[in-house]
């Protein structure tokens, strides 16, 4: 039996072995250090083969492709045994090497309009309410709907005040979308529900759903928005909705778990127990960077044009091209209002203190090409920082931004992006200049990688997986617009993560400000850094000694190994080395501003009627058995 472990997931994998020589330790060792058995993902089907062992086959494999393998592991899912490999080698080899379902996450998926100042604490949440509000109405519910109860637990407890995850609860249950989400309106329309302690609940109907109906129902948020320390068992970013009648019986209970970039799973997605999803019709899906660059260079394209192609198997070219206009120019438009001279001298919400730094940054740095002045390398870093600034200082006001891959790590992309289109762009030859399109095709594939094979949550993995990400998401996007070809896009997504290992989320009072703004900034220039390395270096045959699907594989390892204290819990590093240097009258009037007094520690649910035995005996008989593959 061999027991490959996954972070969400136990497999139990028998394989009978034809006669053969017993497995050394060295062979058993060498077998795990090839991590392919790290991952497993939803939403391909299974065969009848792969589901009585456990795996999943893959769609590609370059161990499974007409060339000979060149090496042992080729990164995150392409597993290829050596020549020479004993049978258990190549056994486990091919095992591994169909652990991995093709991606088909859209790069606009990854990239969504939204409002800041988190994608998995605000953005997500609300969404999650919005599903919930739309369930109520799909399944003709609404109408029995007298009070609505939230329950925030983990580390949306932990830090949602300071990211506004109770603000996003009431907007979701509205039915509005994030993107429509009108952010000069946020403010006056909670005070308007706090002063009459009614709230209007419901749906508008959209694309998927042409239902609608809404209902005013009583409704008080620090009543009905309640945070629990205690974590669900199934993601640190874990809520409960519930929808009461006039007797406060239960209408109807949903479980939802935000696991970032403002992608929402239910528990029966996160199990696997949800109805498999039909394969999206993508012309060349991969399931690794590795895999990837094969198709690339099998095909003769660039990386971005393999991605552009798979989204041109969901909808045609022309609304391919709008999208990623659109997307770049609400990138853009935020880059901008960050930058506007109205807003020198504001302070940003909250006990910090924090003052906006990037208006007149960025007026310095006008000046200062004026007057001819050079800095050197910081010529090209202060647009960077201010571009970063910029767009981080509007998240941190609820404003409207992209996830890229996340709201706490928004401003990167743009940063990069604004930087190439701005200063760069012009510099290339007219032949060699690229559309943003490009750009964001590119960041895309790295950042989608991310996702599916380590996480893009900072709950989940600390701000490597946010900050870091993007950084790699940056690098790749900058080395496809200045011509890398997809090896090079590889390596450079590989640098810039690499050096991200490690970094924790340890926001101060939750708030997405310390050290969450400046560390956008040291992702931008990290990614610069990146692309610098990579397209400077002499061409050479030689394979770089990391692939960026290695680095996911560290990345995923190391969240595992990191102390819940410094994933997005606020409760270690910098956070509570700021909590302790409060005097304590301070510390009292901190705790009241930031809604810290409301976080309840202890079992999070007690009994809401008395039952009898028999009742319970009942309700034991009820549960269906537990697969412990699920567990």
């Amino acid at each position: 039996a061999i027991l490959a472990q996954d972070c969400s997931r136990l497999f139990t994998v028998k394989v009978c072995f034809p006669a053969m020589a017993p497995a050394t330790r060295a062979d058993i060792e060498d077998y795990s250090s090839c991590g392919s058995t790290t991952s497993s993902d939803e939403g391909a089907p299974e065969s009848a083969a792969a589901k009585t062992i456990g795996f999943t086959p893959a769609a590609r494999c370059a161990s499974t492709s007409n060339k000979e393998p060149t090496s042992k592991s080729c990164g995150g899912g392409c597993s290829c045994a050596p020549k020479g490999a004993t049978a258990p080698q190549q056994l486990m080899s091919q095992a591994a090497a169909t652990v991995l379902n093709p991606i088909y996450t859209s790069t606009f998926e990854l990239f969504k309009v939204g409002i800041g100042p988190s994608s998995s604490h605000t953005v997500g949440p609300l969404v999650a309410c919005r599903s919930f509000a739309k369930a109520l109405v799909v399944e003709g519910l609404l109408d029995r709907v007298a009070r609505v109860r939230v329950e925030l637990c983990g580390s949306l407890a932990l830090t949602g005040i300071g990211h506004y995850t109770h603000k996003a609860v009431v907007l979701g249950l509205t039915g509005v979308s994030p993107a429509k989400v009108d952010t000069t309106q946020i403010e006056p329309f909670l005070q308007k529900v706090e002063a009459s302690g009614r709230l209007t609940i419901g749906f508008d109907g959209d694309e998927t759903c042409e239902r609608s109906g809404h209902r005013e129902i009583d409704f008080v948020e620090t009543r009905d928005v309640l945070l629990f320390a205690e974590e669900l068992p199934l993601h640190p970013n874990g809520m409960i909705c519930q929808a009461l009648d006039q007797d406060g019986e239960v209408v109807r209970e949903g479980t939802y778990y935000s696991i970032g970039g403002g992608f929402v799973n239910t528990a029966e997605e996160l199990l696997g127990d949800a109805p498999e999803q039909k394969p999206r019709d993508f012309p060349f899906p991969f399931t690794s960077m590795c895999d990837l660059v094969r198709i690339c260079q099998e095909q003769g394209m660039s990386l971005s044009d393999v991605m552009r192609k798979n989204e041109e198997g969901l909808r045609t070219p022309e609304e391919v091209e709008a999208n990623l206009t659109e997307i770049w120019r609400v990138m853009e438009a935020c880059v901008d209002r960050g930058l506007a001279k109205d807003k020198i001298g504001h302070e940003l919400p909250g006990p910090l203190g924090i003052m906006r730094r990037a208006p007149e940054l960025y007026a310095h740095a006008k000046g200062e090409d004026s007057e001819g002045l050079v800095f050197g390398l910081m010529d090209e870093m202060r647009w960077l920082s201010v571009y970063a600034l910029a767009v981080m200082e509007e998240n941190a006001c609820m404003g409207q931004v992209v996830t890229a891959p996340t709201n706490g790590a928004a401003g990167v992309v743009p940063a990069v992006l604004t930087y190439y289109m701005r200063h760069l762009r012009e510099k290339q030859p007219a032949h060699k200049r690229t559309p943003p399109s490009t750009f964001l095709l590119a960041a895309a594939a790295a950042g989608i990688l991310a996702k599916e094979r380590a996480s893009i949550s900072g709950a989940v993995g600390g701000c490597q997986a946010e900050v870091g990400t993007a950084s790699a998401m940056a690098a790749a996007g900058l080395c496809a617009a200045l011509g890398g070809s997809p090896q090079q896009v590889d390596e450079a997504a590989e640098i810039a993560l690499e050096h991200s290992l490690g970094m924790t989320c340890d926001p101060v009072l939750g708030l997405v400000q310390v050290p969450c703004i400046e560390r956008n900034t040291m992702g931008a220039t990290k990614a610069l850094n990146a692309v610098s390395l990579v397209l400077r270096s002499p061409t050479t045959n030689r394979r770089a000694m990391m692939r960026y699907d290695d680095v996911l594989r560290v990345m995923k390892e190391t969240g595992k190994d990191m102390s819940s204290r410094y994933r997005e819990t606020a409760q270690g590093g910098l956070a509570a080395d700021y909590e302790a240097s409060l005097p304590p009258a301070k510390w009292e009037e901190v705790k009241a501003i930031m809604g810290i007094k409301r976080i309840q520690v202890g079992p999070r649910r007690t009994p809401r009627k008395a039952i009898s035995y028999e009742e319970v005996i009942d309700l034991v008989r009820s549960v269906p058995p537990l697969d412990l593959c699920k567990c």
